[in-house]
């Protein structure tokens, strides 16, 4: 009897793994949505500017955070346009946002969860890979956020399912809209076309492959990039702009590296560590033809962070997190391989695959429970009893017409219905060139902001409480927030002053 028979007698004689291979993946998504549940509450201010912009849109207003100034202030126009979609049906921008965002991630686990037991073909190994997606903390972190990562997730894995099936059309079109939710997806032809050269029909027949699919592509992204330049004057979204503009900087370069490793390796360090020693082994014993077939999604994983770095894009865990589920799978299938090509044995690869999804969990579950856990508490706190009061505030006590400026706009703006600026400009071009080559305190204590608008009232974020007090500006609120981010852990306090005239 093989070692692989033996395997799969075993596989019928435990009732466990029976059950486990059975009941599997509806066991990790219960355990999936039991974890997002208790941090439901967690809303970025991120998600807030969605909402603001999906309010206007259904309500007829363009494209906009304040309904009379088109802008593109957002990085997933498709996003918007889903989250309108619903509230135009009536139903709750906040309510629809947080569900589509749950359903997403939960259709991202089933089919990477497909898609690896597909290429892998066997239903343990692709379990490993769903699970280990699943308890992912940053993956945990962003579901039900009511942002778009968990779409970009489902999207980039569907795009190399339909590649890898060689339906060139459909993972152009998907990738297509990929890029519609974050521009930079628009990367992931980089990985359809790659497998169109090396492993779609040779000749004529490749050539008229490639044309279609960057046809299709061309046709996704094109409507909207029309749209956006007739409405913006910009094809760009003011986040990228704003990258862009910074010019070469060796310290900025660095602080992206950084970023980027410190994210990556925070959750998946592990599996990395894995995957490039899998890759190593098979390349060095076999060649990298071994990668020919199954490895073309590596050039979408490298390409992502790749670009981050090269236009100094500043990077949180929700940028990197839809290359998270390829560094699982080639972890993964790296194991695989080499069982495959028996420089490991049936037990040996079930037993490291074992091994590196339990290593991987401890390493996860150490990052979510000792600093996603408590910075989501700190911040839905500080959101609730600072950044909502002073909304609320300016709602009840303010004229409709009435105009603020604040670092942070998005629940202010959304639920007080009052005209944001906002001072990062991201929101509100016209403030940028007010804070051009100086940081927001700088900005906010010499009043450089004047220079360009005249709010009402303004909101002022800094370590000390009615810094800007003065003749004409008078203090009407101060609240606290602590844990701003996971790295941003100290007290800071919101004031809000109503500006003299």
């Amino acid at each position: 009897m093989t070692e692989e028979q033996g395997i799969r007698q075993w596989e019928e004689q435990s009732p466990f793994l029976r059950f486990v291979l059975r009941y599997g993946i509806a066991l990790i998504m219960i355990v999936f949505y039991g974890t997002t549940a208790l941090h439901f509450d967690y809303t970025p201010d991120d998600t807030y500017i969605y909402l603001q912009y999906a309010r206007n849109l259904a309500a007829g207003d363009g494209f906009s955070f304040n309904d009379d100034t088109p802008g593109y202030g957002v990085t997933g126009p498709l996003w918007t346009v889903l989250i309108a979609a619903g509230t135009g049906a009536g139903l709750d921008p906040y309510v629809v946002a947080k569900t589509l965002d749950l359903l997403f991630a939960s259709l991202a686990i089933l089919v990477i969860y497909i898609l690896a037991f597909v290429i892998l073909q066997d239903k343990l190994f692709a379990l490993m890979v769903a699970w280990m997606l699943s308890f992912d903390a940053w993956f945990l972190r962003w579901t039900t956020s009511g942002l778009e990562p968990s779409l970009a997730v489902l999207l980039s894995i569907l795009a190399v399912w339909y590649a890898y099936r060689k339906e060139y059309g459909i993972a152009s079109f998907v990738t297509g809209v990929l890029a519609l939710v974050r521009p930079e997806g628009a990367l992931m032809m980089l990985a359809v076309t790659g497998d169109i050269l090396l492993n779609g029909e040779r000749g004529s027949e490749r050539t008229l492959r490639l044309v279609r699919s960057m046809l299709v592509f061309g046709l996704v992204v094109g409507v909207w990039l029309v749209i956006a330049f007739v409405h913006f004057g910009s094809i760009v979204p003011l986040l990228f702009q704003k990258a862009f503009a910074a010019g070469f900087d060796p310290a900025t370069y660095l602080g992206v590296w950084l970023s980027t490793v410190n994210i990556l390796g925070a959750t998946q360090g592990v599996v990395i560590v894995s995957l490039l020693a899998g890759l190593f082994w098979i390349v060095r014993n076999r060649g990298w033809w071994m990668l020919r077939e199954d490895g073309f999604p590596l050039i979408w994983t490298v390409a992502l962070p790749a670009v981050y770095l090269l236009f100094h894009v500043p990077v949180a865990s929700r940028d990197l997190l839809p290359v998270i589920p390829f560094l699982i799978f080639y972890a993964v299938w790296s194991i695989k391989k080499l069982e495959r090509l028996s420089m490991l044995s049936p037990q040996k690869a079930m037993g490291v695959v074992l091994l590196l999804a339990g290593v991987s969990l401890a390493q996860n579950q150490y990052v979510y429970q000792s600093r996603v856990v408590p910075y989501m508490r700190n911040f839905t706190m500080g959101m609730e009893e600072c950044i909502r009061p002073i909304a609320n505030w300016l709602r009840t006590n303010t004229a409709e017409d009435a105009t603020v400026l604040a670092p942070d706009a998005g629940l202010i703006g959304y639920v007080s219905g009052r005209k944001m600026y906002e001072t990062s400009g991201l929101l509100t071009p016209v403030v940028k060139s007010a804070f051009e080559g100086m940081s927001y305190d700088e900005g906010m204590i010499s009043g450089r902001y004047l220079r360009v608008v005249q709010p009402d009232y303004i909101i002022d974020r800094s370590p000390t409480p009615d810094r800007l007090v003065s003749d004409s500006l008078q203090p009407l609120m101060t609240r606290t927030f602590s844990g701003l981010g996971i790295s941003k852990t100290e007290l800071v306090y919101y004031t809000l002053y109503k500006r003299g005239r």
